[in-house]
């Protein structure tokens, strides 16, 4: 009977270790996917702001290359304002010299 009672504690003592070494080794599994998780979502978080730090980069210089050209028209538009100025000035000017030679040309007839 004694034999009994000892094989009885040292099977229950060896199942009880072995549920709390089953319980700790949950616990890890379950600090291991926890910490894997927030690796990830580290990771993940890192990308998008390296990727929006990339675009924002990217969108400064096209934004540089527009205004370089809003620049560039505009002078363009300036010029060609200026252009359509002198055009109008000669062609005031060449309307003139046509009703002074009409003039003319009807006072010689007359």
């Amino acid at each position: 009977m004694d034999l009994i009672k000892i094989l009885a504690i040292v099977l229950g003592a060896t199942g009880f270790w072995k549920l709390i070494e089953m319980l700790l080794q949950y616990g890890m599994q379950k600090r291991l996917k926890s910490a894997e998780i927030r690796n990830l979502n580290v990771q993940a978080n890192s990308l998008v702001v390296e990727n929006y730090k990339l675009w924002s980069e990217n969108m400064e210089k096209r934004l540089k290359q527009l205004e370089s050209k809003n620049t560039l028209m505009n002078k363009t538009i300036t010029k060609q304002r200026d252009r359509i100025t002198d055009l109008e000035r000669y062609i005031e000017q060449l309307e003139a010299e046509i009703q002074l030679y009409n003039k003319q040309k009807n006072n010689e007839r007359g």
